[in-house]
């Protein structure tokens, strides 16, 4: 329950502590000198076929990369942004850094990332994400007593979850969102506890995830692990991670890859600048590009494989940045949310940016199908849409935004999603058959391919020095 419980409504999570070596990474220092080699010449054939290609430049084909370059391999990485990171995007538009895509390293104790930014004298900040602040009205938070009604329903939610995943196959095919009601009824919650019980069951879940409860099972819920200690985020950006284990990368932007061919003798990536021959592939590109097949594979993926694809979900959890002439909110918390509306499926978080940036920030996030939908507005429509959950916390004076930023990672052409999840029928397994390699031609890495750390910036991590070790062994023992 440890991802699940990351609100102070909730359960007191359960520690687990991640064992592994990332010594392999303390050779890597300095900042990385070029993220654009597209000036680099794209040979129509290229000139090494011995050469390993790695398939996307996030932080699991750079680690990928990085660890075979490190033992004498010839490594080139295909990367169809115009910029190096995937979805950690920090975006200096508005005059400072702010991370558009992966802001945290959740729970930094064990956590493999924490090493490294020691390494890299990166600097962080903790962001206590169970300071938050619930209003039921302008300037009115939720009294102690609601509070503990609220607690108590998602007590008997999480209960009859578990009582469920222990029961027969068949009644896994339970929605979260078909629990939720049976609770809601058998409770007989209403009011403010019902919204506050939906509001508990977003923040908790849905955010989390980026997807609807109705459109998550019970099978692969809660089969991923965490770490413990507190959440940490980079005032300066998360890019500065990525650029620093890019050190001597060749890293070749705005090459899209049409198609990954393969056999016994070797691969074939076919991009819109020309045809890479290497000896083995590692394919990072995320879950949501392989869902949409904007690949093309050559043989076709083993049937096991496209149905693993299948069953994950991606999320959409998406953000919008407003930027005020002054601060009008409180100091204290790190987060905040209004749960008073008349809309049960819409949840917003706003994130108080200013306690890590010293700038008039909050950043709000939401998920799902109401993620999907603002972005089927004008602009202008989604942020009025979102600013009216500000007025209901602060009044009607509050000013309007000088700048905003807003994402649409669900319609990226490289992501189609924020991550991965286990969707109504997805389990833990599946991502072990997405991370299975054909052969020993092509590889898989991704936070999709490792479940443990589904939807994680560690666990994109970890998944790409997986491949590199599997690779270095089917070599050494080949």
């Amino acid at each position: 329950m440890d991802k699940y419980n990351r609100r102070k409504f909730l359960l007191q999570a359960r520690n687990l502590t991640y064992v592994g070596a990332t010594s392999w990474l303390s050779a890597c220092g300095g900042a990385f000198s070029n993220s654009d080699n597209s000036a680099n010449p794209s040979p129509n054939n290229s000139e090494d076929e011995q050469q390993i290609i790695v398939i996307g430049a996030g932080i699991a084909g750079i680690t990928a990369a990085q660890k075979l370059q490190a033992q004498g391999y010839q490594v080139i990485i295909l990367e169809g942004r115009d910029r190096i990171g995937g979805r950690i995007w920090t975006d200096n538009s508005l005059g400072f850094p702010l991370d558009l895509g992966a802001a945290w390293i959740h729970t930094i104790d064990g956590n493999p990332l924490s090493p490294l930014v020691k390494q890299f004298g990166i600097e962080t900040v903790i962001s206590d994400i169970e300071s938050q602040w619930i209003y039921k009205d302008v300037s009115q938070l939720l009294s102690k007593s609601d509070e503990l009604l609220i607690n108590s329903a998602f007590q008997a939610f999480m209960d009859r979850v578990n009582h469920l995943k222990k029961a027969p196959q068949s009644l896994q095919q339970t929605t979260l969102a078909d629990v939720a009601q049976q609770i809601i009824e058998s409770e007989e919650i209403t009011g403010i506890t019902l919204k506050g019980f939906r509001a508990t069951l977003s923040s908790a879940i849905e955010s989390e995830v980026g997807e609807d409860i109705a459109n998550l099972g019970i099978k692969g819920f809660d089969e991923d692990s965490a770490f413990s200690g507190a959440d940490v985020v980079f005032p300066q950006g998360y890019i500065q991670l990525v650029q620093a284990l890019s050190k001597d990368l060749d890293i070749r932007t705005k090459h899209l890859v049409q198609q990954i061919a393969y056999d016994d003798s070797g691969v074939q990536v076919t991009t819109d600048r020309g045809v890479f021959s290497g000896s083995q592939v590692i394919v990072t590109v995320p879950l949501g590009v392989l869902k949409r097949g904007s690949i093309k594979f050559s043989p076709a993926l083993p049937e096991e494989k496209i149905a693993a694809i299948e069953r994950l979900g991606m999320g959409a959890l998406n953000k919008l940045v407003l930027k005020f002439p002054q601060q009008f909110w409180p100091s204290q918390p790190h987060t905040m949310a209004y749960i008073n509306g008349n809309i049960p499926d819409r949840y917003i978080e706003f994130y108080n940016w200013q306690k890590y940036i010293q700038q008039p920030i909050l950043v709000a996030m939401f998920s799902g199908d109401f993620s999907r939908s603002l972005s089927q507005m004008p602009k202008t429509e989604a942020i009025q849409n979102i600013m009216t959950d500000l007025r209901s916390m602060f009044g009607k004076d509050i000013p309007l935004p000088t700048a905003t930023l807003l994402t649409q990672w669900h319609n990226d052409p490289f992501s189609y999603g924020s991550y991965s999840t286990f969707s109504i029928n997805g389990s833990l397994q599946d991502c072990d058959r997405l991370a299975e390699p054909i052969g020993d031609r092509v590889f898989f890495a991704g936070e999709a391919t490792y479940g443990k750390y589904l939807g994680t910036v560690h666990g994109a991590l970890l998944s790409g020095a997986r491949e590199a070790n599997r690779f270095i062994t089917k070599n050494t023992n080949g």
